[in-house]
């Protein structure tokens, strides 16, 4: 019996504590699942907010106007997305986009690939500055597809599975224009 009474005690006590302005209004569900799909976002959305300004880099460097105007697309197309993964965040206080779980070794490496990337990308011109940013948007593009794809068979919420099988399907698409760029240089 005092078990009982301790036990609706506690009970009585987190929902008051829910009311309260520091608890967060929704606890979020720390199982393996939940994990891997918070995971999952983390990464999609710091690549749509990376992607997002891929078009930005012509402001300072000149490209063919074809060229020009897939890589506006794809920054439109990752805008897009970023501000659906914030609507996403905003109706599911579960969601948690700052999850990295990635071993040191290999966000340390992505970040020296980053760096490597944008010199070639800085200090290159014409057709070789062309080439080595559709070649950018072509890993991007395979990877986000890829990834939405996964993040869609962990998340069991059909308006989430619904955005990311369309953002994978324009990430297919893209990635197919972006290679037809690439071999008309």
């Amino acid at each position: 019996m005092t078990s009982r009474l301790f036990t609706s005690a506690a009970v009585v006590c987190l929902v008051a504590l829910a009311g309260c302005s520091t608890v967060p209004p929704v606890i979020p569900f720390f199982g393996r699942q939940s994990r891997i799909r918070d995971e999952g976002y983390s990464i999609l959305y710091t690549l749509a907010s990376e992607q997002s300004n891929v078009n930005k880099i012509l402001i300072i460097k000149s490209a063919s106007a074809k060229v020009s105007a897939e890589i506006k697309q794809i920054a439109e197309v990752f805008s897009q997305a970023k501000k659906q993964l914030d609507e996403f965040a905003k109706e599911d206080g579960s969601l948690n986009f700052q999850m990295s779980h990635l071993p040191s070794m290999e966000e340390k490496t992505r970040a020296a690939i980053a760096s490597t990337t944008t010199k070639d990308l800085l200090f290159s011109s014409g057709k070789v500055f062309e080439l080595r940013l559709l070649l950018t948007q072509v890993q991007a593009l395979d990877y986000a597809s890829h990834l939405a794809d996964q993040l869609a068979d962990q998340d069991g919420n059909p308006k989430r599975k619904e955005f990311l099988a369309q953002f994978a399907k324009q990430c297919v698409q893209h990635h197919k224009e972006v290679v037809d760029l690439l071999a008309s240089l």
